[in-house]
């Protein structure tokens, strides 16, 4: 049985879960915040990812509380938010009466560890509001029903905010952080230097064909997400995993040896 066969006993349940691709321009091309988790039990430990995690339960109350619950996706976007803070010190969040994004001197009275503590108190605290807005759906991935952690993720595209390129990674969870352009994080991949899980890699040659940080963002305002469970099959070259033509990627199957276990 591989990663991507059922065991019909049990099929363990998929969390819903949700994740940032934080994007910049810069002179040489568009860049995207990838970040190396640590290795040992936390899911695709070692592995290069993007900011993100699990949506909890108060990720859903908050959304009641701030009146936003019917807005699509709200909960899995506080999420995503919340976590990016939790694993780099990123903070994608608004004046709460101008809804203006903070300047970088107001930033630095309050990046700290009461944000840790309870993030979505300290934001109240603060008058700040998560920055949902910004977030646009970009793509969704499902773990196929064979593996033990599985992961029902969204993930949304959002630009970097001003006055935080500087990360600071917990040293728990995530032990490094590395703003890249996608053509050379998937260049060491082709060259045998990097391994990466699949929806990583595949949401990177995605943001791959797009030049601007505005260009990535108009792309997923008028482009449909389809939901992806990848599937292998088995061909005369060799094992493949397959990915719907209209999911947008550009390609329709990869080789798993490009890729690591999650």
């Amino acid at each position: 049985m591989n990663d991507f066969e059922a065991n019909s006993l049990h099929i363990p349940e998929a969390l819903p879960a949700a994740t940032i691709m934080l994007i910049r321009d810069k002179p040489a091309g568009m860049e995207v915040l990838l970040l190396r988790k640590a290795a040992g039990t936390h899911f695709a430990g070692g592995a290069m990812v993007f900011p993100g995690g699990k949506m909890e339960s108060y990720d859903e109350e908050w959304a009641m509380r701030l009146g936003i619950e019917t807005q699509p996706f709200a909960a899995l976007k506080l999420a995503a938010i919340r976590e990016m803070y939790e694993e780099c010190h990123i903070l994608l969040c608004n004046n709460e009466k101008t809804q203006c994004p903070l300047s970088e001197d107001k930033l630095k009275t309050l990046l700290g560890d009461e944000f840790r503590q309870n993030f979505f108190k300290a934001m109240r605290r603060h008058s700040l509001y998560p920055a949902i807005n910004q977030l646009k759906r970009f793509a969704h991935w499902v773990t196929p029903p064979m593996r033990s952690k599985r992961y029902d993720t969204h993930f949304f595209v959002a630009r970097a905010p001003a006055g935080q390129w500087k990360l600071i990674v917990d040293g728990f969870e995530i032990v490094e952080g590395n703003w890249r352009r996608p053509k050379d994080i998937l260049e060491d991949v082709y060259l045998g230097r990097l391994k990466l899980i699949l929806p990583t890699m595949m949401n990177l040659m995605k943001l791959g064909q797009s030049k601007t940080v505005d260009s990535v963002l108009a792309r997923a305002e008028r482009e449909n997400v389809i939901c992806i469970q990848p599937k292998r099959e088995e061909t005369e070259d060799g094992p493949r995993i397959i990915i719907p033509e209209e999911a947008g990627y550009g390609v329709t199957h990869i080789q798993p040896n490009f890729l690591r276990p999650s």
